[in-house]
């Protein structure tokens, strides 16, 4: 609990997250704003029997629908891929801190055993992704009412429903939480921290473009990319159920496989 409160004071009193929820803000704005513009529908009101009878162009209806704040709770999930950049900052406040300032000697030299130091810091890297995520879901919320309203009553299953979306994007969240505390303690580099995570959020993406465009058949293997899980995830409600294991499965093996094997190779490390 004392290095909880500790991490917890030194992250409030810099610099960094209140800049990182500063900019979340920004990002919900920005969120909200484009898609309380709604949607254009354009409806063509003519019977098959008339169309054939006249050359007369049909008649249009544009209808213009805006965002409240009970549907914005469920489209503020699409974009949620870009969430991932928020993640970051995060990780190295959290755990990379430790080795960059070298408290991580003090920690260990008070008893803390190593695995319980790793579990410590994923721990707390965990909470503070989920706080920022619900801060996310929040903003869009009340900006998306401010700007359209309520939007009630609330439709039948949708709590349920947003509840389901929301700790299905949550586990896939969280296995680059994993992958970002595996990287700090075992590489101990904030450099090497921000390089490997890029990587792992962007590079199997541009590698899939390349071959999906050499091959087409091989588009399948998109299954297995975390952005686009992601923003699959958003369509919960429509997914086949074979398609949400595979999500819950692929977040659930990188968050355990990482954390093992984080906790594995801190074990045998040195620490200089």
């Amino acid at each position: 609990m004392n290095i909880i409160r500790a991490d917890i004071y030194r992250m409030l009193r810099g610099k960094a997250m209140y800049i990182t929820f500063f900019v979340l803000f920004i990002f919900s704005v920005i969120t909200t704003s484009s898609m309380h513009a709604g949607q254009v529908g354009i409806t063509f009101y003519m019977p098959d029997a008339l169309a054939e009878l006249t050359t007369e162009e049909p008649e249009i209806a544009v209808v213009h629908t805006g965002v409240t704040g009970i549907t914005m709770l469920r489209m503020a999930a699409m974009p949620m891929e870009n969430f991932v950049f928020f993640l970051l900052p995060v990780i190295v406040a959290v755990a990379g801190a430790i080795f960059s300032h070298g408290t991580v000697k003090n920690d260990l030299a008070r008893g803390m055993s190593r695995t319980k130091l790793y579990l410590l810091k994923l721990l707390l890297a965990t909470l503070v992704s989920v706080k920022m995520m619900l801060t996310y879901f929040i903003f869009c919320f009340v900006l998306a009412t401010i700007l359209g309203g309520f939007g009630g009553p609330v439709p039948p299953g949708h709590w349920l429903g947003l509840a389901q979306l929301f700790f299905m994007q949550l586990l896939l969240m969280l296995s680059f939480v994993g992958v970002g505390i595996f990287l700090a303690f075992v590489t101990k580099s904030v450099a090497a921290i921000n390089g490997g995570y890029i990587a792992f959020a962007f590079v199997p993406m541009f590698i899939l473009t390349i071959v999906i465009g050499l091959n087409a058949d091989l588009i399948w293997l998109l299954d297995f990319e975390m952005l686009t899980n992601i923003k699959l995830a958003a369509r919960i409600p429509y997914l086949e159920t074979r398609e949400i294991l595979r999500l819950v499965g692929l977040g659930a093996f990188i968050f355990i496989g990482t954390t093992i094997g984080g906790i594995t190779l801190f074990r045998r490390s040195e620490i200089k």
